[in-house]
Order: structure tokens, then sequence, then C-alpha cells
């Protein structure tokens, strides 16, 4: 399987950003819409802020059909197709995006699959392994800014609206100065400094079947704002990451 897409660059600095519309076949998002997982608790989306994760290893299948799509889908990001086209393109900007040196000089070393039967030199190669999961947030819920784990090494988000007023509930990106070397979140009080004191950069509209992504870094500071949509509607999409385990 070959995987070969065209990538729009929307931003360079301080957050690498990009975009790839038509990232799956229509077909295959559509079905991936139809079979799209159900929040089997509702007190788990209700009680963390209005933001519930699911990992594909605690996903009970409804039937055939949805397990199918499922796999289609992870035969897609799971391939070494996949994996090389991503490390390809984002090696050199991965390297360039990050301000700290240390990052910058380990960010140098060849990414690499993570195979865990296999030997490789840590200090020649990154292993990385990619990961996905389900996400859904509730009607006028969100996710305070912040910049992700160190170990993130790419981020990928494919979006599910469901109701056309939907799209400015999309990733809001953040022009901050402010460095988060290790991912601290934000008390109420340095919510609202935060805010007054950083503008927004971009917000990816919540479109279909476009994948956005970006390069993380100690600046890559970004958020899922709340909205009011109406009061039933859930926030879905698909986040895919590429890790890095060494």
């Amino acid at each position: 399987m070959t995987f070969n897409k065209k990538i729009k660059y929307l931003f360079n600095n301080p957050i690498q950003i990009f975009s790839i519309d038509n990232f799956l076949s229509d077909d295959l998002y559509k079905k991936i819409n139809l079979y799209f997982p159900k929040i089997r608790n509702q007190l788990s989306i209700d009680q963390n802020f209005g933001k519930y994760t699911l990992d594909p290893e605690n996903i009970i299948f409804e039937n055939e059909d949805q397990k199918n799509v499922i796999k289609e889908f992870e035969k897609i990001i799971f391939s070494k197709d996949f994996f090389n086209f991503f490390t390809r393109k984002f090696y050199l900007k991965n390297v360039a995006a990050q301000k700290n040196i240390k990052r910058k000089i380990k960010y140098l070393r060849i990414p690499k699959i993570l195979n865990y039967n296999q030997r490789s030199s840590k200090l020649f190669f990154s292993e990385i392994y990619v990961k996905y999961s389900f996400s859904f947030i509730k009607n006028k819920g969100g996710i305070v800014p912040h910049v992700d784990s160190q170990r993130k090494y790419l981020s990928l988000m494919l979006y599910f609206p469901n109701k056309d007023n939907c799209e400015n509930y999309g990733t809001t990106f953040f022009d901050s100065k402010i460095s988060n070397h290790s991912n601290t979140h934000l008390d109420k009080k340095e919510l609202k400094d935060f805010k007054e004191n950083n503008k927004i950069l971009f917000k990816t509209p919540f479109v279909s079947n476009c994948l956005f992504g970006f390069i993380r870094n100690d600046y890559s500071w970004h958020s899922v704002e709340p909205r009011n949509i109406f009061d039933n509607f859930v926030r879905k999409s698909i986040n895919i990451n590429f890790m890095v385990k060494n």
C-alpha cells in the first residue's frame, strides 16, 4: 500500500501546523463516521471536564461491520508507508521546531518504527510508535491550553462533525512565548492570565475528512475552546499520535 498525500503548511513559527485535505477515501471516512464507537458510560464524559477518550483496545464492537471498518482504518495508520511518509516529511522540520537544544540534538536521530523484537542503537535512532484514540467532548466542554507530553513527536487530528454549525469547534493554537517544557497544566488563575496575555495564532475549522497536524515543542500551546452547539451535541474526533519511546 502506498500512502502519499499533499501537505498544506499553515504555520512555521512558533508552531509548525499543517493540513491534508481528503485524508481518507470518501467511502472509508463515511463508514468510520457511521460506525464511530459510542460512549458506554455517560458519567465518564460528564465527570472529566466534558472530555472522554476511548482507546481502540477498549472498544466493544457492536457488529462485524464496525470491527471491519476500524481494522481498515488501522491498516492504513499502522502501515510502514504511513510511518515513513510523515517521519520523512517532518524529520528536519521537527528538528528545526525544537527550541530546546537537548531536544533538537535528540531529534537528529533517525526515526525508526518501534520493534520490540529487534534491537537497535538508541544513540542513532529514535524509536517511534503510532497510537490513536477516539475523542469525545460534550457540548460546552473543552480542553485547557497545554503543549502535550514530551514524548509526542507528531500530533494528527481528524474531525467528524455532525452539524453544519459546529465548524468553530476546532483546535485553537496560541502565539505564546511561555515555555512549558514539562506540559504543566494551568490552574484557574493561570488560565485567566494566559488568555489575557497570549493571542490566538490559528483555529482549525472543524470540518470533514481534513487532517490537521502539528509538531510538539515547548511553545506549542493549543486548546479546545468551549462552544454551545446544542444540548446533546458531542464533538467527535480521532487523534493519531507519533510517540517517541527512547
